[in-house]
């Protein structure tokens, strides 16, 4: 019983032990779009790479149910000068090609991962000051219900102060959910865990943010839609490239084929038979062997291929205009998401910069200053400083609501560079693109 007992506690103890940031990044290698991807990658990239021609085939043919002929032939399509090469270098774009499409979904996998946890932290952190807010309209209403029946007293103040109140408790609400929603979110990526133990450390600091944006390459090279648009575009070239070579082969089939015959039907005459005054003359089907040289049942064939009429030049067409539209594809992506992603970090520099505004306020109402000046202004009147604590506040809730859509947009961006597909950091947000 006692060793029941310690085991339901060790249990019990490894389900309560909450996920934490590092076991949350890791759990993307075990993401099934991952391992699916690796496993066409490691698919391609093991194909084997000794074909020495197109076709092999043996060919045995029987003339007549009497089992007297017997024709066996190997043919081989030999393959046409320069397709080896050709053919190697269309399934290397392939492996590259995969290889750029596992970043991209590895980049969506923790894209996901990213914008949960960011949710979930920077809603946690507004909700904390939503409740303050919320003992401030208590603490509102309570003075003005001190102040019924004097002359500053108005009912109209104490109405707004109940509605502002009704409305902080329903964004307090909505936090929750908000909250519990990205819990859910977060613990449905790695089985196992019951709680979520994810704090801000995670996220960079804004001078450090500054700092990744000023020193940030703008390779648009490396972008995850450009990569893939790439080389999509290099694998229709190769393709063209091998179809091409496959056309160069104008022998389509060479054969070495051996005929034996078991023995043969023979028409012959026979010599006139007679007796007495009469004769008769007969024909008989007589039966012979084959008695030609083993050598001699020993052929050889060959076919060739007559392009004529044969299409192939709208076959070319088509595969020009492929490669074509695939290049077309790769400029557009490149060029647009050369301009988005500068536009992303501008519009990130300019919260920045309308944050640092918000941050100065805070500083100065933490410092005591304003709460100083109100005090002399009012005397100590509850409800101005009330109003200045309020003030505080808000100015931190748009701080932390600016930080909702920095760090936003800034996922965002790095999702469009391809920087979440990185494999060599634990934060992506800290180390931004590869430089």
């Amino acid at each position: 019983m006692k060793t029941l007992a310690w085991c339901g506690i060790l249990v019990a103890c490894a389900v309560a032990e909450p996920l934490t940031w590092d076991k949350l990044v890791a759990s993307a290698d075990e993401d099934p779009v991952i391992q699916a991807s690796q496993k066409k990658q490691t698919a391609i990239g093991g194909r084997s790479c000794t074909r020495l021609w197109d076709d092999l085939e043996f060919e045995y043919t029987l003339d007549g149910f009497g089992f007297l002929e017997h024709d066996f032939e190997l043919k081989i399509k030999p393959k046409a000068f320069g397709e080896g090469s050709a053919d190697e270098a269309y399934w290397k774009s392939q492996v590259e090609y995969q290889r750029a499409l596992m970043n991209y979904d590895r980049s969506a996998v923790m894209f996901e991962r990213y914008e949960h946890a960011l949710r979930y932290v920077l809603r946690q952190q507004i909700r904390l000051i939503h409740e303050q807010l919320a003992q401030i309209a208590a603490d509102r209403i309570e003075v003005l219900q001190a102040l019924a029946g004097s002359e500053t007293f108005r009912l109209q103040d104490l109405v707004t102060a109940m509605e502002e109140q009704a409305a902080i408790s329903a964004k307090l609400v909505a936090d929750s959910n908000s909250m519990n929603d990205s819990k859910l979110k977060l613990l449905s990526f790695v089985k196992g865990y019951d709680s979520v133990s994810i704090d801000s450390n995670f996220l960079p600091t804004i001078d450090e943010l500054k700092s990744i944006l000023k020193d940030m390459p703008m390779d648009a090279e490396k972008y995850a839609d450009v990569a893939a648009a790439k080389a999509k575009w290099l694998v229709n070239e190769k393709k063209a490239g091998q179809d091409a070579a496959g056309e160069r082969n104008f022998i389509s089939k060479i054969g070495v084929g051996y005929k034996y015959v078991h023995a043969k039907y023979k028409y012959k005459w026979v010599t006139q038979s007679c007796s007495g005054s009469s004769c008769t003359e007969e024909w008989q089907l007589q039966r012979t062997d084959d008695d030609r040289r083993t050598q001699d049942k020993f052929y050889a064939s060959v076919a060739i291929r007559l392009p004529f009429f044969s299409g192939n030049d709208n076959s070319n067409l088509k595969r020009q205009i492929d490669v074509l539209e695939s290049e077309r594809d790769y400029q557009e992506a490149k060029r647009d998401l050369s301009q988005k992603v500068e536009r992303l970090r501008e519009e990130i520099l300019g919260l920045i910069a309308e944050r640092d505004v918000q941050q100065k306020f805070v500083e100065q109402v933490d410092q005591g200053a304003l709460f100083e000046d109100f005090a002399t202004k009012a005397g100590n009147d509850p409800l101005l400083l009330l109003r200045a604590k309020e003030s505080s506040l808000q100015s931190q809730l748009k701080i932390v609501q600016l930080d909702m859509d920095i760090f936003t947009i800034y996922l965002d961006m790095l999702d469009r560079m391809g920087a979440l597909a990185r494999t060599d950091v634990t934060n992506h947000l800290k180390a931004g693109p590869a430089k």
